[in-house]
């Protein structure tokens, strides 16, 4: 399994599809924020303005454009620049939407339909990939991809949004999934500037260890010997490796130890020690303590919470 993979799996992704709207001039809608989701807007038809808080300028979309916003900021869509934004829970109120079918709201000018939806990550969902991205990831419909299938997955989003026939949630679902995987592809290929942990894997050296890190974690991993795999020196190897990760080598080896280990508490009932020593750990001690320094909580605390959640 390749690292970036790996790294989907463990923000344990869970997309839902919200709504596909019919929006005619004027209109403006403010979506509110929401924590743990990444929410995106894909325009099949017309044009709008996007502007996300904490940006400056906004972004203008038309056909076939796609934005993802990866931290469910509070975002405002509309039809032009100077319409007067409402709140959508009031924009729902007012046109009695109650979650099926397209979303049709606005006046009697120029149309625009969007196929709307989020991503939506665990509480346990956590990682720097994630953190660092930007706040808004812009795609427009004339890029070129090295892949075809974001394209065909925005077709058969916006098909199965548009005719909703059994399992069309569970086929938009899985869409979603793949279309985040492209969106971060795009944004790979298209950026010029190095973003935190992005970047990593444009560098082939880079991703080559983040690969090996993944597969095999539990390893007796060191500076010297990741740096090795790559035919780097131990300084260039940590320098570089920490630029585009702003992690140190070792810091990223015990994250994703830890991280591994939490899923194995929480979908099994491996005694804590071959847990510990699953993941490289050979004192269950060295094991709690660092696993607290992460999680808060020690491994056996940590289990019993979700096993009561989970209750």
């Amino acid at each position: 399994m390749d690292a970036l993979t790996d790294i989907l799996n463990t923000l344990r992704l869970s997309s839902s599809f919200y709504f596909r709207t019919e929006l005619t001039s004027p209109w403006g809608v403010e979506v509110p924020a929401k924590e743990k989701v990444a929410r995106f807007h894909v325009v099949i038809r017309g044009q709008c303005w996007l502007r996300v808080d904490g940006e400056e300028e906004g972004i203008h979309l038309s056909n076939g454009d796609l934005v993802v916003i990866p931290h469910g900021a509070s975002h405002q869509l509309a039809d032009t620049t100077t319409t007067d934004i409402r709140p959508l829970e009031d924009v729902l109120d007012e046109v009695s939407y109650v979650g099926s079918g397209p979303l049709v709201y606005g006046g009697d000018g120029p149309g625009c339909c969007l196929v709307c939806g989020e991503f939506a990550f665990s509480d346990l969902g956590q990682h720097p990939l994630l953190e660092n991205l930007p706040r808004t990831l812009f795609v427009p419909g004339n890029q070129s991809y090295n892949s075809q299938w974001l394209d065909s997955a925005i077709g058969f989003i916006s098909h199965e949004a548009s005719n909703l026939e059994p399992g069309a949630h569970a086929i938009i679902d899985r869409l979603s999934e793949i279309m985040l995987i492209q969106v971060i592809r795009a944004t790979l290929d298209a950026s010029e500037e190095k973003i935190p942990f992005l970047s990593a894997f444009v560098d082939a050296r880079i991703n080559q260890v983040l690969a090996a890190i993944h597969a095999d974690p539990a390893n007796d991993w060191s500076v010297e010997n990741l740096g090795q795999l790559v035919n780097m020196s131990r300084s260039s190897f940590s320098s570089c490796f920490t630029e585009l990760t702003s992690m140190t080598p070792l810091q990223y080896v015990i994250f994703v130890r830890l991280e591994k280990a939490s899923r194995l508490l929480i979908e099994t009932t491996i005694p804590l020690i071959n847990v510990a020593d699953s993941i490289g750990y050979r004192s269950e001690a060295a094991f709690s303590q660092a696993f607290k320094k992460q999680y808060g909580m020690r491994p056996g605390e940590f289990r019993r919470a979700h096993t009561e959640k989970a209750a």
